[in-house]
């Protein structure tokens, strides 16, 4: 999959926002030829309202979703960015093999009305979110983020306790 990044919060931070993204495009995409005629703008925009969002932005000569649109807030913090780009990446996914329709009126052959659904129980949003932890579990292990990042820890280093800690009232 080619990447464009555009307004990276950080210059040095742009390489792993590329690498992440290409990480889970061929976690998700595990067709080499699917995954390389495919083409995806990120774009960092602290206009959202929301931490990121995918879209389709063109389709092939067979009518297939090959040209995408991923936004992210950049002022979510690095952790949260990894995250959000995973779960987006899952909906370009699904976008690609064509499970999802971009009016999100149609999820993997059934006809769905997306209105009449809580966003938290749309079936596309509901693997979106199940797949985005393992997605960016697996890539920090790869990247070993813990040493360059706050806010990630080794899962495979032993547990260190913490104590419940109540917000003050």
């Amino acid at each position: 999959m080619h990447f464009k990044i555009v307004n990276c919060p950080d210059r040095d931070f742009k390489p792993y926002v590329e690498k992440a993204a290409s990480f889970f495009a061929k976690e998700l995409i595990p067709n080499t030829r699917i995954r390389n005629n495919c083409h995806t703008l990120i774009i960092f925009n602290n206009k959202l309202v929301e931490y990121g969002c995918a879209e389709i932005q063109d389709y092939n000569t067979a009518k297939r979703a090959r040209d995408f649109l991923i936004q992210i807030h950049p002022g979510i913090g690095v952790r949260n960015i990894f995250e959000t780009l995973a779960h987006e990446m899952v909906h370009v996914k699904q976008y690609v093999n064509g499970e999802l329709n971009d009016t999100l009126t149609n999820w993997r052959g059934k006809k769905i009305n997306s209105d009449n659904i809580e966003y938290w129980s749309q079936p596309w949003e509901v693997e979106a979110l199940g797949k985005e932890s393992g997605l960016l579990t697996k890539f920090a292990i790869q990247e070993v983020l813990w040493e360059v990042f706050e806010g990630f820890r080794n899962p495979l280093a032993p547990i260190e306790m913490l104590p419940i800690q109540w917000k003050k009232r």
